[in-house]
């Protein structure tokens, strides 16, 4: 073995060393039917419940991604920080590898539930960020991927002959617009999505007047009943604000158990352009009261420990990555 490779080898060891450390571990137990409850009453994040994400989606130009940084605690309150387009501060975005961008404009935070829940009674008190550009967003997610020869593999437009996604998801995304052009920004709408994967015939979108401005600084209960069905229920999720319903779905429905997530990201041009410095989402409390009805699933996430970052977290700016994406190894 040449001294050339030696090295190679050690510094890949490093890195996957670094990255272990890095890396919040996550749950992979089956989902709970114990009522969820956190009023984040202490000095810090309790992360015997929650992750903290450190990861980029959405486009590689359209975000910095979201950062423990922007996570606290404070008087009781979650806080989330959003970085907008006139952010000058120290804090930099992240690209898709995790590697550091050249500023800091649009970055956001998000949290999510260590463990997965299933259908149940899900309340959050909050304010939203009230700014366009950045989306104020509430959602379930659960995703597996499936590969040719897997009896759950499909041939589908998102994947094609490479792998099927399932992608389990419910979504409270504010502000909203009419329709599906990005026009109309308003936060007297909000999106009420339901997902069971990522295919035009796999997800339904519900544009929805809520009937006053989200947008008012002051502590709204959003709050959806997902039921995946049962000899009592038909399979639906029931969306409300302060005890109101405002919209119920019954198509594209999922059925996985996935974790709960909040959080303040930065979309592609579909809530508006972010023309702001700083600014803050607050969450009072949140309440899961599961149903564990027979239409529940569960499915093991294909990717259940990535994308977790810690409260203290730091790059290395020297981090290898390589998604072997060419015809020959580089």
């Amino acid at each position: 073995m040449t001294r050339k490779l030696v090295l190679a080898l050690l510094f890949i060891t490093a890195v996957a060393l670094f990255i272990t450390v890095q890396t919040a571990p996550a749950s992979t137990a089956a989902y709970q039917t114990d009522v969820f409850f956190d009023d984040f009453d202490g000095t810090e994040l309790d992360t015997d419940k929650w992750l903290v994400a450190f990861k980029q989606w959405g486009g590689a130009d359209a975000n910095g991604g979201v950062r423990p940084e922007n996570v606290s605690v404070s008087n009781g309150k979650l806080i989330i920080e959003a970085h907008g387009n006139n952010y000058t501060g120290d804090l930099m975005g992240i690209n898709r590898d995790l590697s550091e961008r050249a500023d800091g404009k649009r970055v956001g935070g998000a949290i999510a539930t260590k463990d997965y829940f299933a259908s149940g009674d899900y309340e959050i008190r909050m304010k939203v960020v009230p700014r366009y550009g950045v989306a104020s967003a509430i959602w379930t997610f659960q995703y597996a991927e499936y590969y040719p020869g897997d009896p759950e593999y499909l041939e589908k437009p998102v994947g094609g002959v490479d792998y099927y996604a399932v992608n389990h998801e419910i979504d409270i995304e504010m502000p909203g617009r009419p329709a599906a052009a990005h026009t109309g920004f308003d936060f007297n709408r909000a999106l009420f999505n339901t997902w069971t994967g990522e295919n035009n015939d796999e997800y339904t979108v519900n544009y929805t007047d809520v009937g006053a401005p989200q947008d008012d600084g002051e502590w709204h209960t959003y709050q959806f009943k997902w039921h995946t069905g049962d000899a009592n229920e038909t399979q639906r999720v029931e969306f409300y604000i302060d005890g109101v319903l405002k919209n119920t779905t019954t198509t594209d429905v999922p059925t996985n158990a996935g974790r709960l997530w909040i959080g303040a990201w930065f979309p592609n041009g579909w809530t508006g352009t972010p023309n702001f410095d700083t600014d803050y989402l607050e969450v009072d409390w949140v309440k899961i009261t599961p149903y564990a009805e027979d239409g529940d699933t569960w499915h093991p996430e294909t990717f259940p420990n990535e994308g977790w970052g810690n409260m203290n977290h730091t790059i290395d700016s020297d981090i290898f990555y390589d998604d072997f994406s060419a015809d020959t190894l580089d």
